[in-house]
């Protein structure tokens, strides 16, 4: 896995394997590809770990994980 700071970004295949699967070209307007269980958290990079959802769900989530995250650093 690539790193992009403290970032972590999934590897392209994956994210083309899972789009193959589910029978989509690519990733819809107004939805994101997005880990269920965050890399961060030790979620994997693997198709059952992904799913799609959408961008105002993705910021909501991600808000919530990076409070989480800010709760374990204290």
């Amino acid at each position: 896995m690539a790193k992009r700071g403290r970032r972590q970004k999934r590897k392209l295949s994956t994210k083309q394997r899972w789009l193959e699967r589910h029978g989509i070209k690519k990733v819809p307007p107004g939805y994101v590809l997005d880990h269920k269980k965050p890399l961060s958290e030790g979620g994997t990079d693997t198709l059952w770990n992904l799913h799609l959802i959408k961008k105002s769900t993705h910021i909501k989530k991600t808000r919530k994980e990076a409070k989480r995250r800010a709760k374990k650093r204290r």
